[in-house]
């Protein structure tokens, strides 16, 4: 079977809100191989911190790569909330 190519990563981040940008992280994000498309939302604002939702969508996605582009920008991982592996991304069943 091998490995599973990852499409889409939802991530709870923090970036400190003095010399980086949600622009910074997305551009970072974005020029690793594989990835076709980001998002980043902030949905927390502390004096320090910025709490953020990153989306991250494409081709076979390196997990690391991501985790590691997130913490050279000065960023923080606090979960991986939502992972899809396969030839496609399924759609959520909504009630």
């Amino acid at each position: 079977m091998g490995d599973l190519p990852v499409r889409r990563l939802v991530i709870d981040a923090a970036i400190p809100t003095k010399n980086v940008s949600i622009v910074d992280v997305a551009r970072a994000l974005y020029s690793i191989e594989g990835v076709k498309a980001v998002r980043v939302t902030v949905d927390d604002v502390d004096v320090d911190v910025l709490g953020l939702m990153i989306v991250v969508e494409g081709d076979k996605i390196d997990v690391d790569e991501v985790q590691g582009a997130i913490e050279k920008v000065g960023g923080v991982v606090h979960s991986l909330d939502e992972v899809v592996v396969g030839d496609y991304i399924p759609e959520v069943a909504r009630e």
